[in-house]
């Protein structure tokens, strides 16, 4: 009884862990299923097993995992079309423009991980639900690059793009209280 219990919470844990949305819900299933595990080892007469799995599979790996995800930094942009659907061309197209690859060497810069979205969505709606992202707009040869005052990365990516040469003619940053859709 015992240990169908715990082989049926296991396998519970091991299907949250790989259904989550959130990487630390994951972790914090991936520990429960660790420690059932550990339990199932004893059951099955393996003390040397349980205690193995038990201090590194839930002790050090657990650990180990939530600082690096709490060392993992995204840096959002979600890119808007004009058109009236995303299609997957957008993402092909979009890859390839001069702002793209700089953006890519200034989020290496900033030692974050470069995400880019795209969406038919106006800065209020992406504002309120992700208020650290940023919006590009790219119409007629000129870029907007919508963001929160607060955001401090606005004003050091103003500055990145001027010293890496994208012409300031080229692109306007809009801060939010600025932003009249």
């Amino acid at each position: 009884m015992m240990l169908t219990g715990s082989l049926l919470f296991s396998v519970m844990m091991a299907v949250l862990a790989i259904q989550t949305r959130k990487m630390r819900n994951a972790v914090i299933y991936l520990c429960a299923f660790s420690l059932s595990m550990s339990l199932v080892y004893l059951l099955y007469h393996a003390p040397d097993v349980a205690l193995a799995e038990a201090v590194i599979g839930s002790a050090i790996s657990t650990i180990l995992y939530l600082v690096a995800l709490q060392k993992y930094k995204i840096l959002t942009f979600f890119y808007r079309s004009e058109d009236t659907e995303v299609r997957d061309e957008h993402y092909q197209e979009s890859r390839k423009t001069p702002l793209i690859k700089l953006l890519e060497k200034f989020s290496a810069k900033q030692e974050l991980e470069l995400q880019i979205i795209h969406t038919l969505d106006h800065y209020p709606e992406i504002n309120e639900k992700h208020p650290n992202a940023f919006l590009l707009e790219e119409a007629e040869g000129h870029t907007r690059i919508y963001g929160h005052p607060e955001n401090n990365l606005i004003d050091t990516l103003e500055d990145f793009l001027i010293k890496e040469g994208f012409p300031k003619a080229s692109f306007t940053i809009v801060k939010v209280e600025d932003t009249v859709l």
